[in-house]
């Protein structure tokens, strides 16, 4: 979904940069125990916030107008949660300075296709990314992925099985929320056409 300029969008980041991070933020991060890759425009993370006081949320994401709407989102919250913060930036280059089994949930919802066979290495669930999130996870920590895409999912189970380190469970239909979990902007939109959504839990044992 190409998404229009904004106007407003750099006041608002600018006005609000306790919660809005950037890329010179990558070495001073706030404290936060699962982090999203592809916060889109926030919503998940920000549900997961208000429900879950006692963890604290980090959110990437590299389109800058999504970024400002999750930060508007969160801005106009009426009950707005203090445990989430968002940061403008590329996933890879964040990945790569965090510490080691710092993290506990990695949630990876409705990302990129990337059709192209010479760009699935940039997939967030390619084999190297799989790595890179083992060694960030603590023990026990879980990798928690959606998507309605079917080739992406098939192509995602095989990088699974090949990495093979975490115990892995597929869920080719998921129909029903497990307790926790809540939808993004995109899975209400692909339930409200009746899409199938597929499920992959992995953890790191």
């Amino acid at each position: 979904m190409r998404l229009r300029h904004k106007k407003w969008a750099e006041p608002l980041i600018e006005a609000n940069r306790d919660i809005a991070l950037l890329d010179d933020d990558i070495f001073s991060l706030p404290d936060f125990n699962e982090l999203e890759l592809g916060s889109g425009c926030g919503d998940f993370l920000i549900q997961k916030a208000k429900a879950n006081k006692e963890i604290n949320y980090l959110g990437v994401e590299i389109n800058n107008i999504a970024f400002a709407i999750s930060i508007k989102k969160l801005v106009n919250e009426e009950d707005r949660p203090s445990n989430v913060h968002f940061i403008n930036t590329d996933a890879h280059k964040l990945l790569a300075n965090l510490k080691e089994e710092s993290i506990d949930v990695i949630y990876l919802n409705f990302n990129e296709t990337r059709k192209k066979k010479k760009h699935h290495k940039r997939r967030l669930t390619y084999v190297t990314m799989l790595e890179i999130y083992y060694k960030l996870l603590k023990k026990g920590g879980k990798v928690l992925y959606k998507t309605d895409n079917d080739v992406l999912y098939e192509d995602s189970k095989e990088y699974f099985k090949e990495f093979k380190k975490f115990n892995y469970t597929f869920i080719d239909d998921y129909k029903e929320l497990e307790a926790g979990d809540v939808m993004s902007e995109y899975e209400k939109k692909f339930r409200s056409v009746n899409k199938d959504i597929h499920r992959i839990i992995a953890i790191k044992e």
